[in-house]
Parts: C-alpha cells; sequence; structure tokens
C-alpha cells in the first residue's frame, strides 16, 4: 500500500495581516502524505489514510493572522494545531473539532465493520464502493456519489474493477463529532473492532 497512484495536493488559504486580502498559506507543504489506516493492534491495515486538514474547535477559532489586533498566540490557531496534529496522527474523528480526509483503499482490499462517534460527509473519488450497514442493508456508490453517515455502524468493500485506476477506491470524508447515539439498548461508542470479533 505504499505505492499510491493519486498525488494529492492541499492548498490552504489565509489572511496577509496587512493588506487583509487573501494569500496562500505558505508554511504547510502542499503534499497530502498518506499513512496506514488506524486499526486494532495485531491486525494487519488493508487501507491508507490522508489526513488533509484538521481542527480541534467547532466553530473554528483563530483564523485571524498576528496583527497588532491579534495576537501571535492567538493567531492563526487552526494551522498550528494542524501542524501539531501531523506529528501524531491518530484518531480520524476529532472529539471537538473537524478532519478532513482521503481514504485509499487498494485492489481487494476492504475496511471492516466498524463505528465512529462521528457525522460523516463523504464522495467517492475513484472507484466503485459498497456501503455495508450492520443490519445488513447495502448500497454501491459509484465516483462522484455522495454519502452522509450519522454515526452508524458500517463496513467498505471495494468493488474497483482492476482496470479502472489499478482497482484503487478513493474517498474524500470530512469527519465532525456529535453526541453518543442513544438506542433502546443503551448508549452506542466507537469501536474499531466490530469487522473482527
Amino acid at each position: 500500500m505504499a505505492n499510491y497512484l493519486i498525488s494529492f495536493t492541499r492548498v490552504i488559504t489565509t489572511h496577509d495581516p496587512e493588506s487583509g486580502n487573501a494569500i496562500f498559506e505558505k508554511n504547510i507543504d502542499s503534499t497530502v502524505p498518506f499513512e496506514k489506516f488506524p486499526v486494532p493492534t495485531g491486525r494487519p491495515p488493508t487501507s491508507d489514510y490522508a489526513l488533509a486538514y484538521s481542527t480541534t474547535t467547532f466553530p473554528v477559532q483563530g483564523l485571524s493572522p498576528s496583527t497588532s489586533a491579534t495576537n501571535e498566540s492567538k493567531a492563526n490557531l487552526d494551522v498550528k494545531q494542524y501542524k501539531s496534529s501531523l506529528q501524531n496522527l491518530s484518531l480520524l474523528n476529532p472529539d471537538s473539532g473537524t478532519a478532513c480526509t482521503i481514504v485509499e483503499v487498494p485492489y481487494g482490499n476492504d475496511i471492516a465493520m466498524h463505528r465512529t462517534v462521528s457525522l460523516d460527509y463523504g464522495v467517492v473519488i475513484d472507484g466503485t464502493t459498497e456501503l455495508v450497514l450492520d443490519s445488513g442493508e447495502k448500497k454501491t456508490l459509484r465516483k462522484g456519489d455522495v454519502f452522509i453517515q450519522r454515526g452508524t455502524a458500517h463496513a467498505w468493500r471495494n468493488l474497483t474493477k482492476q482496470d479502472d485506476n489499478n482497482g484503487t477506491l478513493h474517498i474524500f470524508f470530512v469527519f465532525q463529532p456529535i453526541e453518543k447515539i442513544q438506542v433502546k439498548g443503551g448508549e452506542l461508542d466507537q469501536d474499531l473492532t466490530l469487522g473482527i470479533k
């Protein structure tokens, strides 16, 4: 899973502290690096992901540049936090902010049943996938299809044909924190091991 077929570029905008005009952020590399998808200990990763951006607050705070009106310690807090998060990648879904990720699933691989405590917006960038719910319901999603996942248990099957992008599936996600789901049996918590119990 180390030979990435697509190189994703990240462009971040900010403000010139003097003029207030929009400019491009120059302190973060435009290349979006991929990492192994987090899986339970002892299990091999079946996909990779790239954290294109993340925040730790919602609504997002600290976007102002450093000026006489905004102290350096309170300026560009989201950029500082994101740079720090790249040094310690862990959870895909932050407790109080957002995460923008790209997931890559190679040909013949799937992502096992799991649940995150998040509301996920997603778009299939390349390939075809089957979204499988723990109820057994399934939907096939193709390039350009959009889905909204509301804290549900789900799995991803890569149905991409090998002659289409070497069979690689790419999905773009935005994760947002949610309150834990309450059902008759109690509270639904995050569980990345549902598919391997």
